[in-house]
């Protein structure tokens, strides 16, 4: 079997099978010699910046002389890229070999439970928005509730939670003896490669969470380092400029929406841009109204298209929500993300920005 068709047997098991709770997940591991009771991790859930989070921190360690893994979900290009060690990508030939170990003892477990359960040294939770309703409830509570499934007994737990949902968080925080970290506000560092406001945000719960596992562990961290890991992190399709009047941000449910247009009222200003031209494409399981009122004001051209996965909204239904908003503006659909950003690259004047957003696939596939 090649990586391919494994690959392709991992992505059939995706969402319809999901189900909440890991009774499917420890039975898996109990059948595989339980491999998570050796690792010792950083376990970070939350809405919006877990990947840039968990860069900042895999830099940070690294720089300090540890030897650091990393998973992240999803890719942008490859499947390869949401495992490494170090400068390390899983290899084709790795994916095949992990996969034939466990693959005789796969029952009923989805995609995403064909992984491992860990005692972390700290949980971090970034923030809680609206996303997964489906699945996690359709309130702030509920989703913090769920999110919150990741505070372990005795572990402490940082998180950049506000409002109802950091009351959920200390509530349980404080029933399993979790020693709680709300986000710390530190002096801005300037970002190599890490553009926007929210990610000196991300950087801030970075830091909390370093803290943190200074304080509970024998981990050797100097301010040197944190600084050196935060100046080579790097964590392609956040607010990236790929080219100089094109922007790819992986803002992929209604609060990134609502971060990026903050982010680009301020391009707008510090770079006198007249018009932005929209290359956009949603995945179909999100608040897609909401996304696209969100940053209605700021379009003067708006591109619809779609990636190849499977749950990716077609173009002309997202045309069809968009005129319920605004029909007055200039909007064209164009199955081909390449394409829909040639054709915004066309129209576009001097002083315009394209920004292409709504889908971390469709975002991988222009990359």
């Amino acid at each position: 079997m090649n990586h391919k068709k494994i690959l392709a047997y991992l992505y059939s098991l995706e969402s319809p099978s999901i189900k909440l709770g890991l009774e499917r997940v420890q039975s898996l591991l109990d059948k595989t010699g339980n491999p998570e009771k050796s690792l010792k991790c950083i376990h970070v859930a939350g809405t919006n910046g877990k990947g840039s989070v968990c860069a900042m921190l895999f830099y940070i360690l690294k720089d300090a002389g540890y030897k650091v893994g990393l998973y992240t979900s999803p890719h942008l290009k490859r499947f390869n890229e949401r495992i490494r060690v170090n400068e390390h990508f899983i290899t084709d030939r790795e994916i095949v070999d992990y996969f034939l170990m466990v693959k005789p003892h796969i029952t009923n477990q989805s995609f995403f439970e064909i992984t491992n359960v860990v005692i972390p040294l700290v949980s971090v939770i970034t923030n809680i928005g609206h996303e997964h309703t489906d699945l996690l409830g359709n309130t702030i509570e509920k989703i913090a509730f769920e999110k919150a499934g990741i505070i372990k007994n005795n572990v402490p737990v940082a998180t950049a939670a506000k409002g109802k949902a950091l009351r959920i968080i200390k509530k349980i925080a404080k029933e399993r003896n979790a020693p709680l970290y709300p986000r710390r506000k530190y002096p801005k560092i300037k970002l190599t490669y890490l553009n926007g406001n929210f990610q000196q945000e991300n950087k801030d719960i970075a830091l909390t969470t370093i803290n943190a596992l200074k304080k509970y562990y024998p981990i050797k961290i100097n301010q040197k380092q944190i600084i050196n890991g935060l100046k080579k992190t790097q964590w392609h399709g956040r607010l990236e400029f790929i080219s100089k009047n094109v922007l790819v941000d992986c803002a992929h449910n209604a609060d990134g929406f609502k971060t990026l247009k903050k982010e680009l009222e301020t391009i707008k200003k510090q770079r006198e841009i007249r018009n932005f031209i929209f290359v956009v494409g949603i995945q179909k399981d999100k608040n897609v109204k909401l996304m696209l009122k969100t940053i209605n004001p700021l379009i003067s051209t708006i591109i619809f298209t779609k990636s190849k996965h499977e749950k990716a909204a077609k173009p002309k239904e997202l045309l069809k929500i968009f005129n319920n908003i605004n029909k007055n503006k200039q909007i064209k659909t164009m199955e081909n993300p390449k394409k829909a950003l040639s054709y915004a690259k066309k129209i576009a004047g001097k002083n315009d920005l394209i920004v292409v957003a709504g889908s971390i696939y469709m975002v991988g596939e222009i990359l």
